[in-house]
């Protein structure tokens, strides 16, 4: 029922708000002239995707689902409005630095990122920085760094658009986004987010309001300014996982199953604010200086409830409460630009003053850790060869830690319809940030540096003709303290014509809370039909991961624990099928995720099962539209 009111909705309101087919005077020259368009990125030389054009078809529904589509990502699940860690080739989730728009978000708890704290309806394209060089860009990037570039929709008319999402187990979820402009140069953005949910399992309740705003300046073609504001409010029940069962029931009767932290849950107030100037000081037009100014204000309540012998932790209720201010300073120079060489230095400065508070230190006070880094990156290119070496200096406690990373590649040949690329790496972080260790209540002195150098060697090659591509990566990842290694990989193949999509994805990792092997891949066919005016994608996608031991996450603590203990079903296998169509303004799709409806475990104790909703079926339904244009 709810699908055709969906459905009658759509076309009621494309009768009330017509689409002006008739061009627009203004469009004679760029109504963005003045927009610096490359503000938002981490680097000039990175890798891009747009989500739109990939995963909307078939309806990503958080930044975690994304990334674990692509390669050396594993997805450390807890549920749909679980924290949903990504972690990234042998790196933990505190490893990997996530970014909006340039700037980190990881929290100041434990280094990793709740990944409530981005709507999916944000995303407007992801920026992925090179293994070797992500360590440069923040705190905690040692393994990689990721950055969410958020819709910035500027055009001379209003612009609107609502995501809608009924999901399973009573999940709904609603986005609304609407750009204003009220000038050439300036632009009001404004977003709400509200997602719901009762949960499969007992204490897997989940409720969040979102709320955000943008005001951009775009004074010039040399000087562009913004103002942003990010609100995220939630309540989540923490449900750290089940007790191992093989028991099917547990599909058709979750009430069967028996739950670890049954009574314990969170509440989170998170506010982002931020201020970025963008200018062209110098006379070359590539060379930007950028300042950016903000902060995270967290606060979270826990209220542990359990005293059962399933009770893990012994974390009493308490709060939390975090706040940085941050400032990042960065200046790109353009040295040399010639027809077959070209030069940059990148030099940047980041200053961070942390606020920590909670009831649960003992003794109970506040306490303060400033510290600040200086950075330079040295881009060369010539002809057919490029290199690129980094340089970060963290002073943290008067205490120096100097991070070097290099990086290169080769085009052994390149052209319209071929090219084969060979590149490679290596970097030597010297510490990573680590707050708040297991017991941070006990000792509040104990929020100190992991001093355990790492390095990281890769080498890898990429090969393309027409429409397949390759790529194979080998690295390693070493670490000083103690004298461990671990290897890994990870291969991609691709085809992309005009009516086939075929992509399958190996990882290999040693690390024992990575799958050993984890194989991803999608066919699928898409066409365009009735005189253009309707857009179909169908597919599948198929995920198989090895597990070898159990690895069971306390999101209480935010840690994990490695119990070195064989995993009971070492084999896990999952299909989704999906249909994704564009009508007009509005992408309309239909999920059937675990098609063959089997009990599939992640890493942790946190069962894949994702039956249910519309029909006990149709896994979710959900439609994207632009419905002021």
């Amino acid at each position: 029922m709810k699908l055709i009111l969906s459905a009658i909705l759509l076309f009621l309101t494309h009768a009330i708000f017509p689409q002006n087919k008739l061009p627009d005077s203004t469009n004679k020259f760029p109504f963005d002239i003045n927009k610096i368009k490359e503000a938002r990125r981490l680097s000039g030389t990175s890798d891009e995707f747009s989500y739109d054009s990939i995963y909307i078809w078939n309806d990503k529904r958080s930044l975690s689902e994304i990334m674990n589509e692509r390669a050396g990502y594993f997805i450390n699940d807890f549920g749909l409005g679980g924290r949903n860690d990504i972690n990234f080739n042998n790196g933990q989730s505190y490893d990997v630095g996530i970014y909006r728009d340039g700037i980190q978000l990881n929290d100041r708890l434990r280094g990793n990122f709740d990944i409530q704290n981005i709507s999916i309806n944000e995303i407007d394209k992801i920026e992925e920085i090179s293994n070797v060089a992500s360590f440069f860009y923040g705190i905690n990037s040692s393994a990689k760094a990721v950055n969410v570039i958020t819709k910035d929709i500027f055009q001379p008319k209003p612009f609107s658009q609502l995501r809608f999402s009924q999901d399973r187990f009573a999940s709904l979820f609603a986005d609304v986004f609407l750009s204003q402009p009220l000038s050439r140069k300036f632009n009001l953005q404004l977003g709400l987010t509200k997602h719901s949910l009762d949960g499969r399992y007992k204490n897997s309740n989940f409720n969040i309001w979102r709320g955000r705003g943008r005001l951009n300046f775009f004074l010039s073609p040399k000087f562009n300014a913004k103002i942003n504001f990010y609100l995220n409010n939630y309540d989540r029940g923490l449900n750290d996982g089940l007790v191992y069962s093989a028991n099917n029931n547990l599909l058709t009767d979750p009430t069967l199953a028996t739950v670890i932290h049954p009574n314990t849950n969170e509440h989170l107030e998170n506010y982002y604010y931020d201020a970025t100037i963008t200018a062209r000081l110098l006379r070359n037009q590539t060379s930007l200086t950028k300042l950016i100014l903000y902060s995270n204000n967290s606060y979270r309540k826990l209220n542990n409830g359990d005293d059962s012998v399933l009770s893990v932790t012994n974390l009493p209720s308490g709060y939390f409460h975090t706040i940085l201010y941050g400032a990042d300073l960065t200046q790109n120079l353009n040295i040399i630009n010639t027809r077959t060489i070209q030069s940059n230095v990148l030099l940047g400065a980041d200053l961070y003053l942390n606020y920590f508070n909670s009831d649960l230190f003992k003794p109970q006070s506040a306490f303060i850790k400033n510290y600040y880094s200086l950075r330079s990156k040295f881009d060369f290119l010539y002809k057919l060869f490029s290199v690129t070496a980094l340089i970060r200096n963290d002073n943290i406690d008067s205490r120096n830690f100097l991070n070097l990373g290099l990086e290169g590649s080769f085009k052994l040949f390149s052209d319209k319809t071929m090219a084969l690329i060979i590149h490679g790496g290596v970097n030597r972080i010297k510490y990573k940030m680590n707050e708040f260790p297991n017991k941070v209540y006990e000792d509040k002195e104990s929020a100190t540096i992991i001093d355990t150098p790492i390095n990281l060697f890769e080498a890898g090659i990429n090969f393309s003709y027409k429409n397949f591509s390759s790529d194979f990566l080998a690295y390693r990842n070493h670490h000083d303290s103690p004298n461990k290694g671990y290897n890994g990989g990870n291969a991609t193949i691709s085809y992309i014509d005009n009516h086939f999509d075929f992509t399958a994805i190996l990882n290999y990792a040693e690390y024992t809370t990575f799958p050993k092997y984890y194989l991803k891949s999608g066919i699928a066919y898409k066409d365009v039909l009735f005189n253009k005016k309707l857009k179909i994608k169908t597919g599948i996608t198929l995920k198989y991961y090895q597990i070898n031991y159990i690895t069971k996450q306390f999101q209480t603590l935010y840690v994990s624990d490695d119990t070195s203990e064989p995993f009971p079903q070492k084999n896990q296998f999952i299909a989704d099928f999906y249909v994704g169509a564009r009508i007009g303004h509005a992408n309309i799709n239909l999920t059937v995720a675990n098609i063959f409806n089997s009990l599939v475990y992640n890493s942790y104790l946190f069962p894949l099962d994702d039956r249910g909703g519309f029909l006990n079926s149709i896994s979710r339904f959900t439609i994207v539209w632009d419905f002021i244009n």
